[in-house]
């Protein structure tokens, strides 16, 4: 059996590790447009900060490791066109500018996504950047080498653009953000940013929101930014407003893609065509709550997928029951975590539901230092079966989603988290969690 992978990040590379694993005797052939793969992607902001200072240290293993346990990688070299009818795929060298033709019996689609950048007016000048790849961390903190950058400008506040701001902070450059919504970090509840804002806007950070992005100005590079509302110097800017998968090479395929060109899968990753699967940030994922493929573009989910398909093309298919969007961030001292359903996202699937927010300390009151922790459950009416959770606000705030992951998973009801025996000591918790505290709200 000839397996062909197209992409060499996450997805792919956990798929085809796996599955050597399992068939030993597997060909497997890995297709990568660029030359580096299994890096840590989302380890880019903190190699930018300088908090990890060598780029390899986010690569976890070198295509000579993968070679070494029969995993073939090609690198530059581009898949320009999948036939699904002859099993077919057309690949380019883009050192030498050839062309070919490899066959697969299966194929594993894992080419992740790219950054969205709109058709700005001067989008080309020199120091702007996005963050999507590797290559794009090299650039940007090469850039920063300039010591004569010190006016940045970050273009969106989801979780890449409030990631660069600690990196940004933490080189110590004058940080202005612009963000169209009304908040930062959208996927929370507005309620649950309020405090972050303000923490953020008292270190100096400027915040711009509901305010939108029309142009770029400058000579060669960049030197304003001019919004909806007013016009800003800066010396580098970092759109980071949403990514877009790279599936433009599947047009001509049968394969079905979604309305923002993800692919389509079932939950053992399987596209509508027999033996081609997608994994990662060009596929969509089944997630529980909506009881349907949503796009959630994330590094763990994509680890995941692509674990699903190796059992699958090795005969050995699982169970996989979707996921929750769960997902954490640091904000400098400050953490925030989300499971499940928000608010917003409840009023979407028009569910019948409730909510309570509470704020508690970290660890016991009497322990040097209590930091405070915002705490917002969402949950079903009038069962109390546990929707969603928010958690924003000083350390341990964000680990702490994972007992709403494991709660929601488990289908509990928000009752069952009052008497869990979750770990007590004065330097981590009170003697009630803050977590039991907000269960106890319910009423």
């Amino acid at each position: 059996m000839k397996v062909v992978a197209i992409g060499g990040v996450a997805a792919s590379m956990s798929a085809v590790s796996k599955l050597k694993r399992l068939k030993p005797n597997t060909e497997i052939i890995v297709y990568e447009d660029g030359e580096v793969l299994s890096y840590g992607a989302c380890g880019l902001p903190y190699y930018i900060s300088d908090e990890i200072q060598e780029a390899d240290a986010l690569v976890a293993r070198t295509k000579e490791e993968f070679a070494k346990k029969g995993i073939e990688v090609r690198t530059f070299h581009r898949v320009e066109e999948v036939d699904d009818e002859t099993k077919r795929i057309r690949v380019k060298n883009l050192k030498s500018g050839e062309e070919f033709f490899d066959f697969y019996d299966k194929l594993i689609i894992g080419t992740g996504a790219k950054a969205i950048v709109p058709p700005w007016d001067g989008k080309d000048l020199e120091n702007i950047f996005t963050l999507s790849n590797y290559e794009d961390g090299l650039a940007i903190k090469k850039a920063l080498e300039d010591e004569s950058i010190q006016d940045v400008t970050i273009i969106g506040a989801g979780f890449i653009g409030v990631e660069m701001i600690e990196a940004f902070h933490t080189r110590k450059k004058n940080i202005r953000v612009i963000q169209l919504d009304p908040q930062i970090l959208p996927l929370f509840d507005g309620e649950m940013m309020d405090d972050v804002e303000q923490y953020l806007t008292s270190l100096g950070i400027n915040l711009h929101l509901s305010e939108s992005v029309v142009s770029f100005k400058g000579d060669k590079r960049v030197k304003q930014v001019i919004t909806d509302q007013d016009t800003y110097d800066t010396d580098l800017v970092v759109i980071s407003i949403g990514v877009k998968p790279n599936t433009k090479f599947l047009q001509s395929s049968s394969i079905d893609l979604s309305a923002n060109e993800a692919v389509i899968t079932n939950k053992q990753m399987e596209t509508n065509v027999k033996d081609v699967y997608a994994a990662g940030d060009c596929s969509v994922i089944y997630h529980q709550l909506f009881e349907g493929n949503r796009y959630i573009p994330m590094g763990h989910n994509a680890n995941k997928q692509g674990r699903i398909i190796a059992y699958h093309i090795a005969g050995e298919p699982i169970d996989f029951k979707g996921v929750l969007g769960t997902t954490v961030i640091k904000i400098l001292d400050k953490e925030a975590g989300k499971t499940g359903l928000s608010e917003k996202e409840a009023k979407l699937l028009n569910k019948k539901y409730d909510t309570i927010t509470i704020t508690g300390n970290n660890h016991a009151g009497y322990y040097p230092n209590p930091e405070k922790i915002k705490v917002k459950i969402v949950y079903e009416e009038p069962s109390h079966k546990i929707l969603g959770a928010q958690l924003v606000g000083g350390k341990g705030a964000a680990l702490r989603i994972d007992i709403f992951a494991v709660a929601i998973h488990a289908g509990l009801k928000v009752e069952d988290l009052i008497y869990l025996d979750l770990a007590y000591a004065p330097p981590f918790s009170g003697v009630w969690d803050v977590v039991q505290i907000a269960a106890q709200q319910v009423k």
